[in-house]
């Protein structure tokens, strides 16, 4: 009798043991919910609607994963660190393709109209994701930065621009590096748009002014 206690002694303490070295689930996060379509810094002037093709964003590899990077910029600068228990639901360029999609789709004005996958789209958005982390500068004190370079071509017109957004974390810890990050992904999105739209309008100013010259000009030759 004391032998089977003592098994059953045994056996309730590794079992404890088993489940005290069991690793806890991860955290996985995202940016949280899409934003608001309506922005009052976008304006309705540029005549119609627009057909844009808004490519996937790419990535190096190394950021091209679920992993959740933070950087310790006080001690190990080259040294980019994933968190053990916390990270994206999917890749961050999937994440920042998504708010670009959304935000260039969805403009209250309907300016612009996002077409997904479709090449008889007269302009395309292409992006490359470069930098996405947390960086620590103190051991309590860290910052979200996002560094994305946007191209934008079509219809005779290329344009160019890198993107750098540094946001502060509320916490020193996973939960405050997402929601550091989430602000600059929702920030990139606005600046790519309005970018977006402005280089569209200069390019169709451009486009009227040209017509015009050449129709007075015709009628001069006639005359």
């Amino acid at each position: 009798m004391r032998l089977l206690a003592a098994v059953f002694v045994l056996i309730a303490i590794s079992g404890c043991s088993l489940m005290r070295s069991k690793d806890p689930p991860k955290a996985n996060f995202d940016f949280g919910p899409l934003p608001a379509a309506s922005d009052a810094r976008y304006t309705s002037n540029y005549p119609g609607g627009v057909s844009i093709v808004v490519d996937e964003v790419a990535a190096p590899a190394w950021i091209d994963s679920s992993s959740m990077y933070y950087r310790l910029a006080y001690q190990n600068a080259a040294s980019p660190l994933p968190y053990a228990q916390s990270e994206w639901v999917m890749p961050p360029a999937a994440l920042l393709t998504q708010r670009l999609r959304h935000s260039l789709g969805a403009s209250s004005f309907g300016e612009m109209r996002r077409v997904a996958s479709d090449q008889s789209a007269l302009y395309a958005l292409r992006s490359e994701l470069f930098q996405f982390e947390q960086v620590f500068d103190h051991p309590g004190r860290s910052r979200g930065v996002l560094r994305v370079r946007a191209t934008l071509e079509g219809g005779g017109m290329w344009a160019q621009r890198t993107f750098v957004i540094e946001k502060p974390a509320p916490t020193p810890d996973a939960a405050g590096g997402v929601a550091a990050l989430s602000q600059c992904a929702d920030e990139l999105a606005v600046l790519i748009n309005q970018w977006a739209l402005a280089r569209l309008r200069d390019g169709a100013d451009s486009e009227t002014r040209g017509g015009r010259f050449r129709a007075v000009s015709g009628r001069r030759a006639q005359d």
